[in-house]
């Protein structure tokens, strides 16, 4: 709006009661050739992505996003997609690890894991695991209570689909801290699991939600490796106190954004892009990027008319060879 556009948006399905509070805000705000917010799900999703529009920013899951794209591409509609994936949280052995554990705690159970930048999962140092479990259990009770599932400030699963797949990544026997829920408020509690291998469920798909596996590593190049190995996630984050090992992971590793001992903060700056890479997305936005992404640049020249030089126009003669050498000296 700021940069001049008029704005069709679309909030998620999964949250009609936000979409109706969102309406009704832009609707006591702006005139609807201004913001139209249209509800709905599948329907009015294919229906919008047969429109011809100027812009698309679209977020959410990557699999979405690819069908955003391909319709975007029929018209040549250039896109922002602001996706996710599995976003690591490398823990090496000289970090802070009481300190870590708090700030991870934070980040991954913010809306119960359902936030886009949350850490999926935990590489660790193989040394310093016990400690860090310890620390992040200590944490959960400290922030959640003993009992999150009653916790009026623990939040829930947006819908019983969503509750029931994470219910499905959720392996009792790796389970050390937490994994009951209550399908009647679709709350789970903050779970950690210990002993994962790249193999288990968990680690198949992005979470989004309150589950935290835990993994170790011998070598930080088995670390650089393993990232690199799959989806560019949109966001990791590395807690160490060693420089050379910080430099050597944000230098080797291809990311969206992310932290260096805190996870989620890199994206409420406004003097930051954000925004992802590869399979978690691309372009970026917020402050002055926000508005270079919904603007185009135009490159103008201004030409006078008072004096025209005869050096660019043919015959091309040997004296304005001879300038022409003379000018670029």
């Amino acid at each position: 709006l700021a940069a001049g556009n008029t704005v069709v948006l679309k909030p998620s399905a999964y949250s009609p009661n936000t979409s109706k509070v969102i309406k009704k805000i832009i609707a006591e705000t702006f005139d609807e050739y201004e913001v139209a917010v249209i509800e709905g799900g599948r329907e009015e999703n294919k229906c919008l992505l047969e429109q011809k529009f100027d812009y698309i920013f679209f977020t959410g899951s990557k699999s979405v996003g690819q069908k955003v794209l391909e319709a975007a591409s029929k018209h040549i509609t250039p896109v922002t997609l602001e996706l996710g994936g599995k976003s690591p949280c490398i823990i090496e052995k000289t970090a802070n690890i009481a300190l870590s554990a708090k700030r991870i705690v934070f980040g991954k159970f913010l809306n119960c894991g359902q936030t886009c930048v949350a850490p999926d999962y935990i590489l660790c140092d193989k040394s310093t695991k016990d400690k860090l479990v310890k620390e992040l259990k200590k944490q959960i009770k400290l922030q959640f209570t003993n009992a999150p599932l009653v916790n009026k400030d623990y939040g829930k699963i947006i819908n019983k689909k969503h509750f029931d797949r994470l219910l499905g990544l959720i392996n009792p026997e790796k389970v050390v801290h937490g994994g009951s829920s209550d399908g009647n408020t679709l709350k789970i509690e903050p779970t950690i699991m210990d002993c994962v291998s790249y193999d288990d469920k968990v680690m198949q798909e992005e979470i989004f939600g309150p589950i935290l596996p835990i993994l170790t590593y011998d070598s930080l190049e088995e670390v650089i490796s393993k990232v690199n190995s799959g989806e560019k996630p949109l966001a990791l984050y590395i807690f160490s106190e060693n420089k050379k090992i910080i430099n050597q992971v944000l230098s080797k590793c291809q990311f969206g954004g992310g932290c260096v001992n805190d996870v989620i903060m890199h994206l409420v700056s406004s003097d930051m892009g954000f925004g992802g890479v590869g399979g978690s997305g691309m372009g970026s936005y917020h402050g002055k990027y926000g508005f270079d992404t919904f603007t185009h640049e135009k490159s103008i020249v201004d030409k006078k008319t008072f004096i025209d030089l005869d050096l660019r126009y043919q015959p091309y003669t040997k004296f304005k060879t001879f300038l022409l050498k003379a000018f670029l000296k």
